[in-house]
């Protein structure tokens, strides 16, 4: 790595310590052979179906049965504050516990809580009172679920395997955001989107017993010394703060991840409201863009080494273009075409961001830096969400696309001089 783009007291900063003789036995083999690898990804299959289908029907069903953005930007609120308020102990808990374990009790537990939204409809009950209900205890789930996987995914995989790894879970989840939305605008037209939200619980039980069969130990060293969570947690933050190139990438990720959080509730006003158009649109919308993360992800898989600013700011200034042409445009065939082109851009920033993310944390943070980064980027969407909602409310879902395209084409040219951002590689350097 040049260090010309590098202070010299943080060129040897930005490299990761990797103990060669720690490496898993997931380095050894492909990991089309890696029998725990195709578990766990097939079980992340299924999930994220389900979460495609919950992704599209429940702000339909919010917009259904209040008729306001402010009320969805709320939901979405609910469904981000537990990331701020227990993100940080999740990453703690996840590095010092067995991660499996933890991955299949979060899925059971969102199942169970998911599958009360259906009941509520079938019941005829206060379904949007018990949407408001469960929406921060299946985030808070989330959470550990997500501090589990973050440790979990290169113990599978293999660091030297990493960013393929990445991109491959990242086809698999595309593939669910191309069928998921599909599935959900039919069925919500059909049926409504309160039952169809059942097919996510569903896919939350397969995904579990998914995860139960992997042979592989993911759980933390035996050997590792005891000390306070707080401690621990004041260790990971220390970490990221002091690493140039893991500070920078977070700040870039979790600012714009917070401006976009409203993105889809813009988007179901802006086709279902200000277009009047029906909830199959909004369906064939994500599906495109579903289709478009897929072709990033495979593109992704091909870009293992090099620098990762060309993708992270590169990609994300094609997501800035494409909100602001989507904000003029009626044509929903224009509209899933631009969908199509912002799909692609964001795999390429999402995978160059998790892999830097991962490779430049040591196995025994991988946990916690995962979740003080996801702290930020998820703890801090409800303000983000919020605000969205009463830009819609004030203005239009249009004005909210705009705004958040705006934003996003000024973070990609005032993050491009960072140093630090510039001089990630995606193999740790």
């Amino acid at each position: 790595m040049s260090s010309d783009l590098v202070a010299p007291v943080e060129a040897d900063a930005t490299r990761a310590p990797f103990d060669e003789a720690a490496a898993t036995d997931a380095d050894a083999g492909p990991l089309a052979r890696n029998r725990d690898f195709r578990a766990f990804v097939i079980a992340e299959g299924i999930s994220s179906v389900g979460d495609a289908v919950s992704f599209t029907a429940l702000p339909l069903l919010v917009l259904a049965l209040t008729g306001s953005g402010f009320a969805m930007g709320i939901v979405g609120a609910l469904q981000a504050l537990p990331d701020l308020v227990f993100g940080l102990f999740a990453g703690a808990i996840a590095d010092r516990s067995n991660q499996k374990r933890m991955m299949v009790l979060s899925d059971l537990g969102r199942a169970a809580l998911t599958a009360l939204i259906p009941l509520s409809v079938v019941l005829h009950g206060p379904t949007m009172a018990v949407v408001l209900i469960v929406a921060a205890p299946m985030s808070t789930l989330r959470s550990l679920f997500l501090a589990a996987y973050t440790a979990a995914v290169p113990a599978i995989a293999g660091r030297a395997r990493l960013a393929q790894a990445n991109s491959y879970f990242e086809v698999v989840y595309s593939t669910g955001f191309i069928v998921g939305p599909a599935i959900a605008g039919l069925l919500a037209t059909a049926i409504g989107p309160g039952l169809t939200l059942g097919i996510d619980a569903a896919s939350f039980v397969v995904a579990s017993m998914g995860i139960a069969l992997i042979r592989r130990p993911l759980h933390a060293p035996g050997d590792r010394p005891e000390s306070h969570l707080v401690v621990d947690i004041r260790e990971g933050i220390e970490f990221i703060v002091r690493h140039p190139v893991l500070r920078s990438s977070i700040l870039f990720w979790s600012a714009t991840s917070v401006v976009s959080a409203g993105l889809v509730t813009a988007l179901t006003v802006r086709i279902t409201r200000d277009l009047a158009l029906p909830a199959s649109a909004l369906g064939l919308v994500l599906a495109t863009f579903g289709m478009g993360t897929v072709v990033g992800a495979l593109w992704a898989s091909r870009i293992r080494h090099g620098r990762a600013w060309p993708q992270i700011l590169g990609g994300n200034l094609a997501r800035g273009v494409a909100l602001v042409v989507v904000a003029f445009m009626a044509s929903i065939e224009v509209m899933a075409a631009l969908a199509f082109a912002e799909g692609i851009a964001s795999s390429l920033v999402l995978i160059a961001y998790i892999t830097v993310r991962s490779a430049y944390a040591p196995d025994e943070l991988l946990g916690r830096v995962g979740s003080t980064a996801r702290t930020l980027s998820l703890g801090l969407q409800p303000v983000g969400m919020l605000v969205t909602g009463a830009l819609i409310d004030l203005t239009s879902g249009s004005t909210a696309l705009l705004a958040m395209g705006l934003f996003l084409t000024a973070a990609s040219v005032l993050f491009a001089p960072s140093r630090g951002l510039r001089a990630a590689v995606l193999d740790g350097g």
